[in-house]
């Protein structure tokens, strides 16, 4: 038997329960995975409360992303083995799969294998957050290397932020980074962003035009949406790129045709999977990104707290909290 987090009705964290259960072998395509840490994300807590793009079947498994140790595989697996290091990556469905437990059903095309040189935690906070930011902002916003591009990262403290943050320096960007005040601003700045606007306390669009000698941003990377896509506009250097790749505003996103034609802007939506992961040219060049900064060091996971099996619903209450910065990790056993 092993533990498995399941949620039992729609709502908050308080509908996860640990149950026992029987583990399921391995079908064609799949390996199961005994699994050391699992990452917590933005879109499992919506998927959760039923406002994600996937509705749950009830009772429902929980989590897309972590780490752990393959114990068996499916009967046509053949670049895996039992005793193989891996990550799960989120490339598979929220509905037929989930990591948070001791022990995970996976599909391979999930996997990569896990760098040696790296703990389970920190395997299990890359690749949901790296890829989504290397993605949103390489493959779909534009950023070029050594481009001098301004580039403006929003909710920065977040899981995905500190990243993004990490590879548009990498990139050679000027980072203009947002937080609602300045409670999380030593560890904003120390992922490497350049400036940092306080949104409740600043006027974002005149902070960016004073930044950038009234030039704006050339890209921003953006999970909120709502009310604030107008004022992202308002920041924007003639033909700028907003990434929309959230929507964590709780209220209604009108499109800001104004600006948006005033300067030629270019406002487009990311998701992991479909602009990501189903494109193999796509995923290999971020691959080949994120591993090497990984391994040189210029990428470091932040890791906000680990919480054990037995309080997976605490760990995900942290996480609507918004009081953590980094990754929060649920630790498999």
């Amino acid at each position: 038997m092993a533990k498995i987090a399941r949620f039992d009705a729609i709502g908050g964290p308080e509908n996860i329960k640990i149950f026992d259960e029987q583990p399921v072998s391995p079908g064609p395509g799949e390996v199961l995975v005994d699994v050391k840490a699992a990452g917590l994300n933005r879109a499992e807590y919506m998927f959760l409360q039923g406002e994600y793009l996937l509705q749950p079947e009830l009772p429902s498994r929980i989590g897309l992303e972590g780490a752990g140790i393959i114990v068996e595989v499916g009967p046509d697996v053949a670049d895996y083995k039992v005793g193989d290091e891996v990550s799960i990556t989120p490339n598979m469905s929220a509905v037929e799969y989930g990591v948070v437990g001791e022990i995970a059903l996976v599909p391979v095309a999930a996997l990569v294998a896990k760098p040696r040189s790296i703990s389970f935690e920190h395997a299990a906070a890359i690749w949901m957050a790296y890829p989504t930011a290397y993605g949103g902002l390489v493959e779909v916003g534009g950023m070029e290397p050594s481009a001098g591009q301004v580039v403006v990262i929003t909710a920065a403290s977040s899981s995905v932020g500190l990243p993004a943050i990490q590879i548009a320096k990498a990139h050679g960007a000027t980072v203009i980074a947002t937080s609602r005040g300045t409670s999380k601003k030593d560890a904003i700045m120390a992922a490497g962003a350049d400036h940092l606007i306080a949104t409740e306390e600043e006027d974002f669009a005149a902070r960016v035009m004073e930044i950038t000698d009234g030039r704006g941003f050339d890209i921003a990377f953006d999970p909120i949406a709502g009310p604030f896509l107008e004022t992202l506009c308002n920041g924007a250097a003639v033909e700028a790129t907003i990434v929309e790749y959230g929507f964590l505003s709780t209220s209604d996103t009108v499109f800001p045709l104004y600006p948006t034609i005033g300067k030629g802007l270019r406002v487009c939506g990311f998701h992991l999977l479909f602009n990501l992961f189903q494109h193999s040219d796509r995923t290999a060049r971020a691959l080949a990104d994120i591993n090497a900064g990984l391994e040189n060091g210029t990428y470091v996971p932040v890791i906000d707290r680990v919480f054990p099996l037995a309080d997976a619903a605490a760990a995900y209450q942290h996480m609507a909290s918004n009081q953590q910065v980094g990754k929060i990790i649920v630790a498999g056993d």
